[in-house]
């Protein structure tokens, strides 16, 4: 089989395991290493599914009659296909090119969408895989929350329960920090693809659907960095250092965005980069993303964004103390739509604490 990016072979993986390297400098960043072994591919290929944990993971697994053990042989069965990036895994026989097999351009299997938001069993999806034409993104999407992916008007919108996503754009738009803009999904859309029984859940505990544009495309990929660290640490580089002189200035925004969002999410893959496909050279940080688990009730959050061991806030006042950002606006806003008044105090009370 061989690894490609669109329609570019970069790796070919042999059945006794042998892995010979066609393109270096546009593989994937935890592959670029000097001696590739087939582990490697493997490590690379399982971690580019769906964890477990994520909800309704095991329905979308059952239903398909995939793996729930064996993330490998998940990836194998839907080519390895992400809205993350543009690469993908050909098997001996198979003869589809990019332009057929893409994610960014086909239709997707709107049945998984339904499996992933609701949890819905759908019987027919394990006969479409038997007939290889299961086309999704859901089994390559990774986080916890339970999501799916919608094209609408011809771009692709990422529907997920997750409320905290909303006022964490308002402060973000705020203090004018990159980030992925969401919204709250309309009435119709929500009936589109959830269960009465679901919507009625999701109410109940207070939550909310929302969504959000894809940032991705084919062109530009993002490298979390998991990955990016997995290539440093192949070539005794520090990740975090590399990391800041990307861009200095967005990687202290960001220290300063956790710690007034109270953000204990910000794990290996919930931030990265960009890179352009076409030389496979880093461009710079994505917008920041992933903002459901913020608003955290607990005092004194690990920063998981420094190499060393530091609270949100030590971190954040380093990085106040050298930006000197201007966070008058937050004082101006009227609390954000889900928070609540202690939620919002809270968010100001931080604030205040960076500007003593």
């Amino acid at each position: 089989m061989q690894l490609l990016l669109k329609n570019d072979p970069l790796l070919d993986i042999r059945e006794n395991g042998t892995c010979t390297i066609l393109e270096f400098d546009r593989l994937p960043f935890a592959l670029r290493k000097e001696k590739l072994a087939f582990v490697d591919f493997m490590e690379w290929a399982s971690n580019r599914t769906l964890s477990i944990g994520r909800s309704f993971a095991k329905e979308i697994l059952n239903t398909l009659r995939l793996s729930q053990t064996n993330r490998y042989a998940v990836c194998r069965a839907c080519r390895g296909l992400s809205l993350e990036d543009a690469y993908w895994i050909r098997q001996d026989g198979d003869e589809k090119t990019w332009e057929e097999v893409s994610l960014f351009r086909n239709p997707l299997s709107l049945y998984v969408t339904e499996v992933s938001l609701s949890g819905r069993n759908v019987r027919y999806l394990a006969e479409a895989r038997e007939r290889r034409e299961l086309h999704t993104p859901e089994l390559t999407t990774l986080g916890a929350s339970a999501k799916g992916w919608i094209r609408e008007n011809g771009s692709l919108f990422l529907h997920k329960v997750g409320k905290y996503e909303i006022p964490a754009d308002q402060i973000l738009n705020a203090l004018e920090i990159p980030h992925i803009h969401y919204q709250v999904s309309s009435e119709e859309q929500i009936q589109a693809y959830l269960t009465e029984e679901r919507r009625e859940w999701i109410e109940g505990v207070g939550d909310a659907v929302v969504n959000a544009e894809l940032f991705t495309s084919e062109d530009l990929s993002m490298v979390t960095f998991e990955e990016f660290q997995a290539f440093c640490e192949n070539y005794g580089l520090d990740a975090y250092a590399e990391a800041e002189k990307t861009d200095r200035g967005f990687y202290l925004k960001m220290q300063i965005a956790d710690y007034l969002l109270n953000n204990n999410d910000r794990h290996e893959q919930n931030w990265g980069f960009f890179m352009d496909n076409a030389t496979g050279k880093l461009t710079g940080f994505c917008p920041l993303f992933d903002h459901d688990h913020a608003f955290s009730g607990y005092a004194n959050v690990l920063s998981q964004t420094r190499r060393e061991a530091m609270t949100l806030y030590e971190a954040a006042a380093e990085a106040q103390e050298e930006l000197g950002m201007e966070l008058g606006s937050l004082e101006e806003m009227k609390r954000p739509r889900f928070l609540s008044e202690e939620q919002w105090e809270g968010v100001l009370e931080r604030k205040r604490c960076l500007d003593s």
